[in-house]
């Protein structure tokens, strides 16, 4: 099923579900024959965000201890992964200076030159060091790890009581409003000390922040698909330039940590250094660009983005059928059965929702 909530499902059903659902596609990505390509790898880690989002999600109902202990497999088995998508990251990002030195550097062509060759010679380091596929104990591990957690997962919620009327604050409404709030703290220190004095590491956990988001609003678009929509490809936008950022962020600590080249003259040595001002600019532009785009996305307080959502929530789950309704349909008077009907939410309703 789609990564989202159904209407017809309360939270204390539809997480775990969801979780197992998402777990069983890291599970299939990490078995593909005759053995996971790069592809695939991508797919796998983007699914255990997934559930490391939904996890935050559900801060106010699972036990600490299970939330923390599930966050953590998850976190280890994306790093264990990433050895094998970061260096195409990097890869990628040397492609996309390589094809805009003419434009972009305005350098002489001489220069070009030089610059084009550094790019090379850094690409044949990283396609060196390029595993050539996921290590066989690797893959075997993780897949026993990660089916141990999906067996775990419909216990997540053992001993909570499901009450109406705070389903949301508990299942969803506290850990929206961690999330949203992390990412906006971060926004209002770069407003204070200026993002330009920002440094790698604050962008990156921005990055993360929004991500998150970003997987819990598409876990809750049915409840308005149109605005959600809008809202996920603006935080889309925002992680796709921070993403780039911090490959650019990590190609540049790998060219200032390579071992000293005893044979490099003076004229490499400023070769090296034009490209990393080149790198510089670059992110620069992108950390610009998404700072823009985040202090639209994270505008409204905390308190106020969740009850809006809260509101359009209970407005959604209003037109809900119980699932018992479902199986057994309405029956009338004379015994007969009812046609079951679902009524449409009006934009008009939505939008005279509680904020």
């Amino acid at each position: 099923m789609a990564f989202r909530f159904d209407i017809e499902e309360t939270f204390l059903h539809s997480i775990p579900r969801i979780a197992r659902e998402r777990i069983d596609r890291v599970i299939e990505s990490l078995c593909e024959k005759p053995q996971p390509g790069v592809e695939s790898i991508h797919e796998a880690r983007k699914n255990l965000k997934s559930i490391r989002a939904l996890l935050r999600l559900a801060h106010g109902s699972i036990d600490e201890g299970v939330r923390l202990r599930e966050n953590i497999l998850f976190r280890d088995a994306g790093r264990s992964l990433s050895t094998i998508r970061d260096p195409q990251a990097l890869l990628d990002a040397l492609e996309y200076f390589s094809k805009r030195l003419e434009s972009d550097l305005g350098l002489s062509t001489s220069k070009q030159e030089s610059i084009r060759g550094f790019i090379q010679k850094n690409q044949g380091k990283i396609e060196q060091n390029l595993l050539g596929g996921l290590p066989r104990g690797l893959a075997r591990k993780l897949v026993r790890e990660l089916r141990d957690a999906k067996r775990r997962a419909a216990l997540w919620f053992d001993g909570v009581l499901l009450r109406p009327e705070n389903e949301w604050e508990i299942f969803a409404g506290i850990g929206l409003r961690r999330t949203y709030r992390k990412a906006k703290n971060l926004i209002w220190q770069f407003d204070v000390m200026g993002r330009e004095k920002a440094d790698d590491q604050a962008w990156h956990e921005l990055r993360k922040c929004a991500k998150a988001l970003g997987y819990q609003l598409r876990l809750l678009k049915p409840i308005w698909p149109g605005m959600m929509d809008t809202l996920v490809e603006a935080i889309d936008h925002l992680t796709d330039r921070l993403g780039d950022a911090n490959d650019l962020a990590i190609l540049r600590r790998r060219i200032l940590n390579d071992p000293y080249d005893p044979s490099e003259t003076n004229e490499s040595g400023e070769t090296r250094r034009i490209f990393l001002r080149s790198l510089d600019r670059r992110a620069e532009k992108l950390h610009a660009e998404a700072f823009d785009i985040a202090r639209l996305i994270y505008a409204e307080k905390p308190g106020q983005f969740e009850q809006r959502l809260a509101g359009y929530w209970r407005i959604w789950r209003s037109h809900a059928e119980p699932k018992e309704t479902k199986r057994s349909g309405n029956v009338d008077a004379q015994g007969g059965r009812q046609e079951r009907t679902r009524r449409k939410v009006k934009p008009e309703i939505l939008a005279s929702a509680p904020s």
